[in-house]
């Protein structure tokens, strides 16, 4: 909850919808999940829920490159909650650290990850 007893709603950029379904899942209930396959997608959904209690970033979307360190910085400019990195290599998550992410998270991990940042125990 956020204090006015709504659920957190969190922003999840990633590509795979496998990762979505998971963690939608794992999470059901605790927050609502809008999710973002594209960067276009994200930049649309950034803009029309201007409320997001929290950003989970992957570094590769789409694909196996870094495509996000312009986006988190482009997010940082007015969004001020926290964002997670999330990726299976540490190497990618230092990248969105750098480019503004407040914490990070191996995939498998996010669900606690969220959790613990959002307060949801």
């Amino acid at each position: 909850m956020d204090g006015t007893g709504n659920v957190p709603k969190v922003l999840v950029v990633e590509d795979d919808l496998e990762w979505h379904r998971r963690w939608e899942k794992m999470l059901e209930g605790r927050v609502v999940i809008l999710s973002a396959f594209s960067i276009k997608e994200a930049e649309e959904q950034f803009a029309l829920h201007p409320d997001f209690s929290a950003i989970v970033m992957d570094v590769c979307v789409p694909g196996d490159d870094p495509t996000t360190p312009p986006l988190v910085r482009k997010f940082r400019e007015t969004f001020k909650g926290p964002m997670i990195a999330v990726s299976s290599m540490r190497a990618y998550r230092v990248e969105l650290l750098l480019a503004g992410c407040d914490h990070e998270s191996e995939k498998g991990s996010l669900p606690q990850k969220l959790r613990e940042v959002l307060g949801l125990g």
